[in-house]
């Protein structure tokens, strides 16, 4: 348990996603606190799509893409 939520559902969110997104997520986390292994996980997750979503100014007509920099 991460406060009131069960473990297991950290799991469902992100298989929920990357089936409705298609796409693969490779996750992995260490260490003994599972609170600050969820937070570093989300923190990392949304720092990828962050990254995946922002546009390249010098390429307005382009569609954004992670090749390359993923």
């Amino acid at each position: 348990m991460v406060g009131d939520m069960p473990t297991e559902m950290f799991f469902h969110f992100f298989k929920s996603f990357s089936d409705a997104a298609q796409c693969n997520l490779d996750i992995q986390v260490s260490g003994d606190n599972e609170h600050h292994k969820i937070e570093a996980i989300f923190k990392g997750w949304a720092g990828a799509i962050k990254m995946a979503v922002s546009r390249d100014e010098s390429r307005l007509n382009d569609l954004p893409s992670t090749k390359g920099a993923l």
